[in-house]
């Protein structure tokens, strides 16, 4: 069972974090339909990078002092991201190395930022990632890195939002109160989810 304290990632962390994310996400449906086989986990590795550099302002991506997983949130307001700021933290070399036949299969991410402002228009904790290193999935660590922001967004009165790609994944955020708000086939298979603020 997890115990470890849960943190904020730091700056310096976050090369290390990325390796871990990357090695989290490795079989992902969504990353397999967006990048090439070919130095797939490198891109990914670049993708959550470039997402950790951008999370960085919001002092609201979380960890444990041995890095066995991250959680990445957005806090309200901050929805949708800022494109530009996002090309910036270094999503333009993604691009460039995806090349321009596969860039249209980045429209899956806009497909599901369509949905995210149909399903969520209103104030909203937003979980843009979770990942937990191999070596220490199923030992309670996502549960316990997205606690915080759970307990943070009951206080708040704020519900919270995420979409995940796997059963698995859903089961694990039906524990932790999140109900089905979507489900799609196309282009893969993914579900939206939110969780409503619980009274204290």
């Amino acid at each position: 069972m997890m115990t470890s304290e849960i943190i904020q990632l730091e700056k310096s962390q976050i090369d290390k974090a990325s390796e871990i994310l990357a090695s989290a996400f490795h079989e992902d449906i969504m990353f397999q339909h967006v990048l090439p086989q070919k130095d797939k986990d490198k891109l990914i590795y670049g993708m959550w990078k470039t997402v950790l550099r951008y999370s960085q302002a919001y002092h609201s991506t979380y960890t444990t002092p041995e890095l066995q997983g991250i959680a990445v949130w957005i806090p309200p307001g901050e929805f949708p991201l800022n494109p530009l700021k996002f090309l910036l933290m270094g999503f333009y070399k993604i691009l460039f190395q995806v090349g321009l036949k596969r860039i249209k299969n980045f429209s899956l991410f806009t497909l599901l930022e369509k949905y995210h402002k149909q399903d969520k228009s209103v104030p909203h904790r937003y979980l843009l990632g979770l990942g937990v290193s191999p070596l220490y999935q199923g030992q309670g660590v996502g549960g316990s890195l997205i606690q915080p922001i759970l307990e943070r967004a009951d206080k708040e009165g704020l519900p919270c939002y995420l979409e995940t790609d796997t059963d698995g994944a859903v089961r694990f955020y039906q524990r932790h109160g999140f109900e089905i708000l979507r489900t799609g086939e196309q282009p893969v298979q993914f579900w939206t989810m939110k969780r409503e603020p619980k009274a204290n």
